[in-house]
């Protein structure tokens, strides 16, 4: 059955500022629910390995009761998530009741002695993790959207198309009809706050609409990234994708979009992202929008791990000179493609055949064919009519920003859930793919989204870390306003999680509950002098978890100093992961939560 059209017209939203005289952003003012201790959980990027620990930290989380059937993870404030980690979180916080939380995570906690070889190989039916065990490698994804543009679908929506066919679709949350008027959706908190819309918006009543579960969920922190000109130097600006408001909610010093606009001042209703305003009311702080669709989940998740569209575009220019590639690619990928977007509703008929006279004309050296093949995967970085709240553009051409994975500007996902001042602690997740070491010289090498935090350039081997602050050609650029902890306390950090894995041993997981007091950060809307407690949770491999499993399963991970996959390090563009590799990532980070549970149950006493 083919899926409504999205709605176009003019529309009624609220513009929510959060800059300016007596403006303060508190998650308390969109969500009025009482939580223990004001916790934040942050959900790093770092794509299918971090979807994948990810599973096993909410998982625990769940598992770990504060009191009599109150769970800590009900009790979390605020889920703020990157990349891989939102490909985990949206489909989370807007599940759908037909799915339990429970086998959307993977099913209950297993202690690791009681892992089989056999028990390992599956995935309960509804977990997130089955969506990314077949047809998800780089190459799988990049026929995949060849096949969708050959269907209709813009370049600028191929990858947040794909992602919402693979980790949303399965769960009724992407309405697609297969061609270019997708996705067809709006998305916000709950019955209420759509009542209010469709109030507002009479128009709006047929569209399909996306809330949040009513099972306990946290404030829900998206996190993707705007490219801005600073100075004439390409930054990235943060955006903020939740339930109640997308947007800038700083003000970024000198930041302009791609419409020489000052960026920032906060965001309006979720739905009415990506349009052009026509009319604004400071007094009632209400805005008109002339839009073509809806601002959609499919395009929150797909932003938010936009760096793997940029893999994609390379991937494909790649082809362009060598077309062998490109035709022995497209030869052994073709069937599977068409297969799996036929199990998602789309009609192939065209793709198919498209894709035939394209190998063909790869495999017959037609360089120039091959040019125009791969000419529309230059556009296929997600780009949106962004509009400023500071100053909103009334009647005037908004010409598309282009937008960057949450991960290019802050993989933890720390940053921007500071902007609320009601957040007091935060577990932190850093599903990294860097190990923790130690180089010649004593330096501590972490994941290059730390240092930043504390004022620090990322490592670089021979000179270790260096600060942004007075440095004329810094290392990593657009990490350079990041900073939201005294660069003091980032030594300590270093030294504690070194301690606590065994200095070198890896005995035990790198943990460290460390108390901080932010610094001013005009980028992501942080004001000093706040006092949060923060408990690092680093991913590395740990021995302790290592000799808990038996022999049969330790010789399906291999020797613990040089385990499958490197685990439990899988690289970032290792998309595509066994139930086997999936189900012992997740196992071993709800493991660390579950032998450390005291620690994490203070922050929530706190």
């Amino acid at each position: 059955m083919a899926t409504p059209s999205p709605v176009s017209g003019s529309f009624s939203a609220q513009v929510f500022p959060t800059t300016g005289p007596g403006q303060t952003l508190t998650v308390s003012e969109f969500i009025n629910i009482p939580k223990s201790g004001n916790v934040a959980v942050c959900l790093s990027g770092g794509g299918s390995r971090a979807m994948s620990a990810g599973m096993g930290q909410l998982n625990a989380l769940e598992t770990v009761q504060l009191s009599l059937n109150v769970s800590l993870l009900s009790q979390v404030k605020a889920l703020s998530t990157v990349s891989g980690g939102s490909w985990l979180g949206v489909p989370f916080i807007y599940l759908p009741s037909s799915v339990s939380d429970s086998d959307f995570l993977g099913g209950p906690y297993v202690d690791p002695s009681q892992l089989t070889p056999t028990s390992l190989t599956t995935l309960p039916p509804g977990c997130i993790g089955t969506h990314i065990t077949a047809d998800f490698t780089l190459w799988e994804l990049l026929v995949q959207a060849v096949a969708l543009y050959y269907q209709g679908v813009p370049a600028q929506m191929l990858w947040q198309t794909l992602i919402a066919l693979h980790l949303l679709a399965p769960y009724g949350l992407f309405p697609f009809s297969g061609s270019s008027d997708t996705p067809s959706s709006l998305f916000t908190y709950d019955q209420a706050t759509l009542n209010a819309i469709v109030q507002q918006n009479p128009s709006l009543q047929p569209e399909t609409a996306n809330l949040v579960s009513t099972q306990p969920r946290p404030y829900f922190v998206c996190n993707t990234a705007m490219f801005v000109t600073v100075g004439g130097q390409s930054l990235l600006a943060p955006v903020q994708a939740t339930s109640f408001f997308t947007g800038i909610v700083s003000v970024p010093p000198n930041a302009t979009d791609a419409n020489g606009l000052q960026v920032g001042g906060g965001g309006v209703t979720s739905f009415a992202f990506n349009s052009t305003p026509t009319a604004f009311s400071p007094s009632t702080e209400m805005a008109s929008v002339q839009q073509q669709r809806q601002w959609a989940i499919a395009d929150i998740v797909g932003a938010s791990s936009a760096a793997f569209a940029a893999t994609l575009q390379q991937l494909g220019s790649a082809m362009t000179t060598n077309p062998q590639i490109l035709a022995a690619v497209i030869g052994e990928h073709r069937p599977a493609a068409a297969k799996f977007l036929r199990r998602t509703g789309v009609d192939t008929t065209v793709a198919e055949r498209r894709l035939a006279s394209t190998r063909l004309a790869a495999a017959q050296g037609h360089v120039s064919e091959v040019a125009a093949f791969t000419s529309f995967l230059r556009d296929l970085i997600p780009a949106y009519r962004y509009w400023p709240v500071l100053n909103p553009p009334i009647n005037q051409p908004i010409n598309t920003t282009a937008f960057a994975d949450g991960g290019s500007l802050d993989n933890s996902g720390v940053a921007p859930v500071l902007a609320y001042s009601d957040i007091q602690n935060l577990l932190v997740f850093t599903n990294t793919s860097t190990p923790l070491t130690q180089d010649t010289h004593g330096v501590i090498v972490v994941d290059d989204s730390l240092p930043p935090l504390f004022g620090y350039q990322p490592y670089v081997p021979g000179i270790g870390y260096v600060l942004y602050q007075g440095a004329t050609s810094p290392n990593q650029p657009l990490y350079q306003h990041n900073q939201v902890f005294p660069s003091t306390s980032f030594q300590d950090l270093l030294d504690n999680l070194w301690s606590a894995s065994g200095k070198g041993t890896y005995q035990n997981p790198p943990l460290y509950t460390q108390r901080l007091t932010t610094v001013s950060n005009a980028w992501f809307n942080v004001a000093p002098g706040r006092p949060v407690t923060v408990l690092w949770t680093y991913l590395e491999r740990t021995r302790s978890w290592y000799d808990q499993l038996t022999a049969e399963v330790q010789n399906v991970l291999g020797p613990f100093d040089n385990m499958l996959g490197d685990f439990p390090h899988y690289s970032v563009f290792d998309t595509e992961l066994t139930a086997t590799e999936i189900n012992l990532l997740a196992n071993y980070t709800a493991w660390v939560i579950m032998t450390a549970q005291s620690e994490f149950a203070s922050l929530f006493r706190s």
